[in-house]
C-alpha cells in the first residue's frame, strides 16, 4: 500500500483509511447519540432540578460513545506505514474530558431558567470545547516516529464545526421526543460528529522524525484495538439503554396506575 516510502527524518508520512473502521466509527457514533437522546428525556425533574442519573448516563453515551469511541476508532482507521501506539493515560484523560464537558453542556442546555436558545448555544460552546479538547488530546496521545504539523486554519474550522455540531445536538437532545425522531436525530448527529473528526484529521500532516521510536509503558497498540473499543462501547451502550427502557417502562406503569386511581 505504501510502496516506496522511506522513514527518514523530514519525510511526509502518507496515509489511507480503513473504510470498514470508518463505517464502524459512524455506527458507534449513531448508537451513542441515540442512547444519549433516550437518556436526555426527563433530564430535568418537574421541579427543575437535574436528574443526576440521567445526566451521567447521557454524558457517558454522548461523550464516551458518540464522540470519544468514534474518535478512537477513527484514529485506528487512519493507517500509515509507520507504527503507532497510544498513551493509555492521555487517552483516558481525553475520554474523561469530553464526558465532563458533555455533562456541563447538557446541564446548561436543559436549564429551566433563562432564554432556551441562549442556553442551548452556551451548552453547545461547552460541549464543543470538550469535543475539541478530546480530539486534540487524543491526537497528542499518539506515540510514533513522527510529529504532526498543524494547519491552524483547519484546526479553527474543526473547532467551529464542533461547537455548531454540539449546539445542534443539544437542541435535538432537548426537543426530540418520539423514537423515529430520535433515530433521525442520532443519524444527523453521527454525520456531524464524524464530519468534525475527519475534518480535524486533515489539519495534521505527519512528518517523520526518525527511522524508529522507543515503545513506552502503558500504551495501547494492536491491529484489533478498533474492534475491541467498538465491542466494549456497544456493550456499555446496550447496558444503559436497557436500564433506560426499564426505568421509563416502570415510570409509565406508575403514571398509568396513578391515573387509574383518580
Amino acid at each position: 500500500m505504501f510502496n516506496g516510502f522511506a522513514a527518514v527524518p523530514g519525510a511526509v508520512v502518507p496515509y489511507s483509511y480503513n473504510w470498514l473502521m470508518v463505517g464502524l466509527s459512524f455506527l458507534i457514533s449513531a448508537c451513542g447519540a441515540y442512547v444519549a437522546l433516550r437518556w436526555c428525556r426527563g433530564i430535568r425533574k418537574p421541579n427543575g432540578r437535574l436528574d443526576v442519573d440521567r445526566l451521567m448516563c447521557a454524558s457517558v453515551a454522548l461523550g464516551g460513545g458518540a464522540v470519544w469511541a468514534m474518535h478512537f476508532i477513527g484514529m485506528v482507521a487512519y493507517q500509515t506505514p509507520t507504527h503507532m501506539e497510544f498513551s493509555l493515560l492521555v487517552t483516558l484523560a481525553s475520554l474523561l474530558a469530553v464526558m465532563v464537558f458533555a455533562a456541563a453542556g447538557l446541564a446548561k442546555a436543559s436549564s429551566p431558567t433563562g432564554n432556551p436558545l441562549s442556553n442551548t448555544i452556551k451548552g453547545g460552546v461547552l460541549t464543543g470545547t470538550g469535543v475539541v479538547v478530546m480530539h486534540y488530546t487524543g491526537m497528542a496521545a499518539i506515540h510514533t516516529n513522527s510529529v504532526f504539523e498543524w494547519d491552524l486554519f483547519i484546526v479553527a474550522l474543526s473547532a467551529l464545526i464542533a461547537i455548531v455540531v454540539s449546539a445542534v445536538g443539544l437542541w435535538l437532545a432537548t426537543n426530540v421526543k418520539t423514537v423515529a425522531q430520535q433515530i433521525g436525530a442520532a443519524l444527523v448527529m453521527a454525520v456531524a460528529v464524524c464530519g468534525m473528526h475527519y475534518t480535524g484529521m486533515t489539519a495534521g500532516t505527519m512528518i517523520c522524525t526518525g527511522r524508529t521510536y522507543s515503545p513506552t509503558l502503558l500504551a495501547l497498540e494492536g491491529d484489533n484495538m478498533g474492534y475491541a473499543v467498538f465491542a466494549l462501547t456497544a456493550v456499555v451502550l446496550i447496558f444503559i439503554l436497557v436500564i433506560e427502557a426499564t426505568r421509563s417502562g416502570s415510570q409509565s406503569v406508575s403514571v398509568a396506575s396513578a391515573s387509574g386511581r383518580r
